[in-house]
């Protein structure tokens, strides 16, 4: 399947009756619309007039009626250039099986020539998960319907009731599907326990599960998602590698089932069809809904990526120093996928721009979910379709200057995916903060995974080490000659000491880096790491990292990584609140700096942008090419402005007279 790449996108969890779609496509030069729901949470509540519409995820009421709306509206914004997608749940339901409610009452109904064909089952319950004992695992959720429902990824009646769902909406024209609550639990069912012993069987003798394996199964206190009990006597070993497996099973059954459901059932009907799973790694964590599969299996066949930010990046406080920014997001998620794209979802509905830009910078696309002016009659339709459109239209007229295109980076930060993986809950926390330094001193970096290290560190002036203890052998080896052939490296903790399976080396690859460092390295020493809750709103405290400029370490740290690299790649006065990315695009000769500026009027109803500058600029001209030209540009103004630039000791100088929200320098070489 050719690649689909795309920045540019809207979308609407219910198919919005204000907003008209193929405008917003015409005008924005829009490549994705995400709309509507097409699974299980649509066919149980469609029909029920007293359950909000968002739930449904459809705007009317009946199913035939929401059906019709998306078979009418689909090719329309498809002949408008894009590509339409859906939202369908992979587990949650919304019902109640005592009063009939949601799809444990209109079951028949679905189930005809007309709908979604013959049943899979005899009822809904049939498919779903459950607790000790036998009984439906349900629970209510404040604000939401009835009670909340999860069919069973192991129990194949679920699979085969979405199937017929996936089959309807490709009928209608959708073009592909973000997945959503495909991040559930084994349940206590038969067909879970048998999945689990299967694979339990594969990894371990008869003796060990003898040994390891407690016959009596799980108490009547066990949590839902605990079908296997481990003996408490069990030798520690044996016990620790159960219960490793069993967490790795979870996330391998997730992707197996979305798999089975998509790859090989939706493709084999729409052999082009795209894919992405709605997850969630809240401001950088160690946990999401795939961080246990290996790299091998991380997204393996979807098409783009999509990690939901959190509650608190829909926001901005810069005299607290939070931003809300998802550069560092942006960079994992570029380096675990290879450049797929990706989609940050900040649940912002205000900085409409600032989102568009903050994505123009970062080679993810935007907007995520964002709208909710429908019921709101009173919201000016202009204040969302002019700045939108405008900065989507921007995004589209300079692509070549965007995609394709590489980042420009003379840091290589290391990610400590193998710590990840076995769910060390503050290992990112280094290097969130020294990430955070780095972005608000502007300095050029990336992000790579200690398994890159060999392949792609001699492509960074240096190398920051924020505490990665698992390395191999030939990586200590590697990051020695890295530093004796003139590389750069800061590390910090106890990086090095451990193999990659987390047995201690018999010396510390870097032991003698950490008592006297040698010269070209810096170490930060071993120190606790980590944000401070800050009270930003009402009841709501933010975990807020300082601001470099503001903070002892962060001012050492950027002074000692300068002095280290002796000449900056880039060198402004920009202040720490506007934010700086470089690429260099493929078919044009430039390096293209993408600006964006986080400063706003936060207490304004629309957004509200407050520009900086002028900007003063210094930058490493590559390879000593000449400079033929530089140009600044953005989307307040259509035409191109040249600016002056003089050349000295290899680097071009040159101001940007002033930055609103977003804005491309380039600097074009010949």
């Amino acid at each position: 399947m050719a690649e689909f790449w795309f920045n540019r996108m809207a979308e609407h969890w219910t198919v919005p009756q204000r907003l008209d779609l193929v405008e917003h496509v015409r005008r924005g030069r829009v490549q994705l619309v995400q709309m509507g729901t097409y699974g299980p949470m649509f066919y149980g509540l469609a029909d029920d007039a007293e359950v909000e519409r968002g739930w449904a995820g459809m705007p009317r009421i009946g199913i035939e009626e929401n059906l019709s709306l998306a078979g009418d509206l689909i090719p329309r914004v498809q002949e408008a250039g894009a590509k339409v997608g859906g939202q369908l749940s992979l587990g949650w339901i919304y019902g109640d099986h005592e009063t009939g409610k949601g799809l444990f009452g209109n079951w028949a109904r679905i189930w005809t020539e007309d709908l979604l064909g013959p049943p899979p089952c005899d009822e809904v319950a049939a498919a779903l998960q459950r607790t000790v004992g036998g009984k439906l695992r349900c629970w209510p959720i404040e604000g939401r319907p009835y009670r909340t429902y999860s069919g069973c990824m192991c129990n194949p009646h679920w699979l085969a009731l979405l199937k017929p769902m996936v089959k309807k909406a490709i009928e209608l024209g959708l073009d592909g599907f973000n997945a959503h609550h495909n991040f559930e639990q084994f349940c206590q069912c038969a067909h879970c326990r048998h999945y689990l012993m299967e694979h339990l069987a594969r990894e371990f003798s008869d003796d060990e599960l003898e040994r390891g394996l407690d016959p009596a199964g799980p108490p009547d206190t066990a949590e839902y998602s605990a079908p296997i009990a481990v003996r408490a006597a069990a030798p520690q070993d044996l016990r620790l590698r159960i219960e490793r497996l069993l967490a790795r099973l979870v996330y391998r059954r997730r992707k197996e089932f979305f798999d089975e459901l998509f790859v090989d059932y939706g493709r084999a009907l729409k052999p082009d069809l795209l894919l992405a799973q709605w997850y969630h790694k809240y401001d950088l964590s160690a946990w999401d809904e795939r961080c246990l599969l290996p790299e091998e299996d991380w997204a393996r066949g979807e098409d783009y990526i999509w990690y939901s930010q959190g509650g608190n990046k829909n926001f901005s406080n810069v005299d607290q120093g939070h931003l809300a920014d998802t550069g560092l997001s942006a960079r994992y998620a570029y380096a675990m996928s290879g450049g797929k794209p990706m989609v940050l979802n900040k649940y912002d509905g205000h900085r409409l721009r600032l989102s568009i830009a903050e994505a123009g910078a970062n080679h993810s696309a935007a907007l995520a979910f964002h709208w909710g002016q429908d019921a709101n009659s009173d919201y000016a339709l202009d204040d969302y379709m002019g700045p939108v459109c405008r900065y989507q239209r921007f995004l589209a007229d300079h692509e070549a200057l965007i995609h394709p295109a590489r980042p420009w980076s003379q840091v290589g930060l290391v990610y400590p995916r193998r710590a990840e993986l076995e769910q060390e809950a503050d290992c990112v926390e280094p290097l969130k903060q020294l990430g955070r330094y780095m972005e608000d001193g502007h300095v050029l970096f990336d992000m790579i995974l200690e398994a890159q290290l060999v392949a792609k560190g001699d492509g960074y002036a240096a190398l920051v080490l924020p505490g990665i203890e698992r390395l191999t052998a030939a990586e200590g080896d590697f990051l020695r000659r890295y530093v004796a052939d003139g590389g750069r490296v800061v590390l910090a903790g106890a990086t090095g000491d451990l193999d990659v399976d987390g047995t201690p080396h018999e010396t510390g690859l870097l032991a003698d880096w950490r008592s006297e460092a040698p010269a070209g390295v810096q170490y930060l020493g071993k120190r606790a790491w980590g944000p401070e809750k800050v009270a930003l709103r009402s009841e709501q405290e933010v975990p807020v990292y300082p601001v470099a400029q503001r903070d002892a370490l962060g001012r050492q740290f950027l002074k000692g990584l300068k002095d280290l690299l002796r000449a900056a790649w880039l060198e402004t006065d920009a202040p720490w609140f506007v934010r700086v990315r470089a690429w260099r695009p493929d078919g044009i000769e430039a390096v293209v700096l993408h600006w964006v500026n986080y400063r706003q009027d936060e207490s304004s109803d629309i957004e509200v942008p407050q520009p900086v500058g002028p900007l003063q600029v210094r930058l490493m001209v590559p390879d000593e090419q000449r400079v033929e030209r530089v140009e600044w540009l953005y989307p307040e103004r259509e035409e191109a402005v040249v600016l002056p630039h003089h050349r000295r000791a290899g680097r071009v100088y040159f101001e940007v007279p002033s930055l609103i929200v977003y804005g491309l320098s380039v600097v074009y070489l010949d």
